[in-house]
């Protein structure tokens, strides 16, 4: 399954607020853009209105039009009464070169006709705009920077704010990371004033005395039940031991009693192995430390090696001084005692079994045939061959199981006739 990609809630909500201010910012400076644009044409439109009342005031006092010529004032001239006056008047934005100053400014123009003294005048004005257009320009020239600043403003207070509004709610993940079944007493309160933060953790240490109250009460029924079978269990092998040794047991009653026997053995067996699973489910083996293998490996060799003979097997080992586990030594000594084990009951004396280690792992092999079931369920409980009556199907699950809550890495393979177990740290 594919790790999607996640984002803390404080930037998605810096997110969506840049978001939401750009767009504010955005039709904000349409806004006032489109209002500069009605101010500069009202304010021209003012502008040319006096200069047409003035130019008509004085050609109707009969002042000369050559005369009223000025700095807005461009043309005047007489026009004939049948031109077409619906084009009038017209308005346009038209560059200007000013060589004072030489460079080319943008103009309105507007070209009106009067009439005075029976008389149709054509009269050109213009305005210079420029400034105007600076300054509806500047609009967009201030907001955009000032978009910029915010944005800066606003992702580095996220940083900053992050560590701080963010704090217990990260002490309280931690303290749900660390939780460990049994260990309640352990949790300490967070103070805070944030209240989803007070709701959230009020609801961890709920959850967590229930957990603990439900996992004391399973601790104690598997222990008891572990103990009280245990007394009956030795009975009834102390009884079926002695009735194997009478010398007036029939040979048939024999094989009953030896029946009765093993299997009280192998339900010993299986609620002392289920009852440390279950103890290793729920951590109780907390002394991990760097353990360095070999010695371990060589003491092991030495407790089975008797046990091989008797199957004509031979045990070889290369075995490195580097080769270390971070795990309790405890845990390591039933992954090995397992592993050895199952390698010595399925081992075949077509080749010998083999022990290595290097720097990062340790390998186990023996010859043997295929397996009888699919390579995935290996490492599941109460999976075993079917040749392996006195097997419980635990061995490599409680394997499988410690490599888990130790953070190593169990691999198995068959090839050349050969089953392998490969253990990396």
């Amino acid at each position: 399954m594919n790790k999607r990609q996640t984002f803390n809630l404080l930037s998605k909500i810096t997110l969506f607020y840049l978001i939401f201010t750009f767009v504010v910012f955005y039709f904000n400076a349409k806004f006032l853009t489109r209002e500069a644009d009605e101010f500069i044409d009202s304010d021209l439109n003012r502008r040319f209105g006096w200069l047409e009342h003035r130019v008509q005031y004085h050609l109707d006092k009969g002042t000369p039009a050559d005369s009223l010529l000025g700095n807005s004032i461009k043309k005047i001239e007489k026009v004939s009464k049948r031109c077409k006056k619906t084009e009038y008047p017209i308005i346009e934005d038209v560059t200007i070169y000013h060589s004072d100053i030489e460079r080319n400014l943008i103009h309105r123009k507007k070209i009106v006709l009067i009439e005075s003294n029976k008389q149709l005048y054509r009269v050109e004005m213009d305005k210079e705009v420029q400034n105007y257009y600076y300054f509806r320009d500047d609009i967009f020239d201030y907001l955009i920077p000032s978009f910029v600043v915010l944005i800066v403003i606003t992702v580095a207070f996220n940083l900053l704010l992050q560590g701080y509004f963010l704090r217990p709610f990260r002490r309280i993940l931690e303290q749900m990371q660390l939780f460990k079944v049994g260990k309640s007493e352990d949790i300490q309160e967070v103070k805070t004033m944030t209240k989803e933060f007070v709701e959230m953790q009020n609801l961890f240490l709920t959850m967590v005395k229930q957990i603990d109250a439900d996992y004391n009460h399973l601790k104690e029924y598997t222990e008891d039940v572990a103990h009280e079978l245990q007394t009956p269990l030795a009975i009834i092998r102390n009884k079926a031991e002695g009735l194997l040794f009478s010398e007036k047991l029939e040979e048939q009653d024999a094989k009953v009693v030896k029946t009765i026997y093993d299997e009280a053995n192998h339900l010993s067996r299986l609620g002392t192995t289920l009852n440390l699973i279950t103890k290793i489910d729920n951590g109780e083996f907390t002394a991990v430390t760097e353990l360095n293998t070999s010695e371990e490996i060589n003491n092991q060799i030495e407790a089975i090696e008797e046990l091989a003979q008797l199957k004509s097997l031979v045990i070889e080992k290369e075995l490195s001084e580097e080769h270390s586990l971070t795990i309790d030594p405890y845990l390591f000594d039933i992954v090995l005692k397992n592993l050895l084990k199952n390698a010595i009951r399925y081992g075949t004396s077509e080749g010998p079994i083999k022990i290595k280690t290097t720097q990062n792992t340790l390998v186990i092999s023996n010859y043997g045939k295929p397996l009888s079931f699919a390579k995935d369920q290996l490492f599941q409980r109460f999976v075993k061959g079917s040749d392996s009556d006195q097997s419980l199907g635990l061995g490599l699950a409680l394997v499988a199981k410690i490599c888990a809550v130790s953070i190593l890495e169990i691999d198995y393979k068959y090839e050349r006739h050969q089953h392998i177990f490969t253990l990396k740290g």
